[in-house]
């Protein structure tokens, strides 16, 4: 029940969410210095976001803690934006998590000939690792939800490790592929988990990275934004991380947006060189934007319903 009343008073506009949270630098750069791009999120809830001034990267402002995100992560955010008011995935989850993961292992394919060792950073329910064991690869993820990678090791029998990022241990060169799809835009040190990967991969290994565009498509600025995640990336900001992190995109395939497959750089890593005023450039993208007039035009109303019908209803159909 406290579960549900949390996740009941996320939904309340014009409201805060339960943290308190601490200032940060840029997790990129390193700059302190930020500029406001919006004042509430996609459910019209209180949540400051910014940019940074000096390489553009956006994000939650404060930022919350450690603590802060681990509570929510464990007792929240599954029935938050999931309504899973179980330990097994709904059933609309599912589905997308094998259709994602049927597309990621085609796109993959120039890089998946022969046998390969598989990391899969965030590996949720486990599906793409199931589809790339059933391929012939060894296979291995790390999922910290115990519901979702206990769901995956009894579902499909692969190998989960269920801590977070920050306390598994890899020998260098592990891995020959590495995927994280949808994972670094809620972490609070993305670009320290991209090193930590890129130690993880093989010499001639691929990294798949995928995260939600912040420059995509959006009629409002704060439809863009919400609580779970934590950063918000550009595929200018998601290079320059990689590029911090010793990595470079692959030329063997095309990059959609901030969907990039990496190759380790021959030269290593290196700090980017930032460019002028990218967080105004930034900030001036997400021009300002009325949540209330948007509440009262009776949109919000009309897209929670559809939210509310699409996933709660899956979630508690049986069968």
């Amino acid at each position: 029940m406290p579960k549900l009343l949390a996740a009941i008073k996320n939904q309340i506009p014009f409201t805060r969410y339960a943290y308190r949270g601490e200032a940060v630098a840029c997790n990129l750069c390193g700059s302190h210095h930020r500029l406001s791009i919006s004042q509430t999120d996609r459910r019209l809830k209180i949540l400051k976001t910014v940019a940074c001034e000096q390489c553009g990267l956006i994000r939650t402002d404060p930022m919350p803690t450690e603590s802060e995100l681990g509570t929510y992560y464990a007792g929240e955010y599954r029935l938050d934006y999931q309504f899973a008011f179980s330990s097994k995935p709904p059933r609309f989850h599912l589905r997308r998590s094998r259709r994602d993961a049927a597309a990621r292992l085609a796109l993959l394919a120039p890089a998946l000939s022969g046998p390969k060792r598989l990391l899969d950073f965030g590996s949720g329910s486990g599906e793409f690792l199931a589809l790339a064991a059933r391929a012939g690869h060894d296979v291995r993820g790390i999922e910290p939800g115990e519901s979702f990678a206990a769901f995956a090791r009894n579902a499909y029998g692969v190998t989960v490790d269920s801590r977070v990022w920050q306390q598994v241990e890899f020998a260098p060169g592990s891995f020959d592929v590495i995927t994280s799809n949808h994972v670094l835009e809620h972490l609070r040190e993305p670009v320290s988990a991209l090193k930590r990967m890129a130690e993880w991969l093989a010499e001639d290994g691929v990294l798949f990275v995928s995260v939600p565009n912040a420059l995509g498509k959006r009629r409002h600025s704060f439809q863009h934004f919400h609580f779970a995640h934590v950063y918000n990336f550009t595929p200018q900001t998601l290079i320059w991380a990689g590029q911090i992190a010793g990595l470079e995109p692959d030329p063997r395939f095309a990059m959609a947006g901030t969907t990039i497959v990496f190759r380790k750089r021959k030269g290593g890593a290196s700090i980017p060189v930032w460019g002028e005023e990218q967080g105004r450039w930034m900030a001036a993208h997400f021009e300002p934007s009325s949540p209330l007039r948007f509440l009262l035009s009776g949109r919000w109303f009309v897209d929670a319903l559809h939210r509310f019908r699409k996933v709660a209803g899956e979630s508690l159909a049986r069968g």
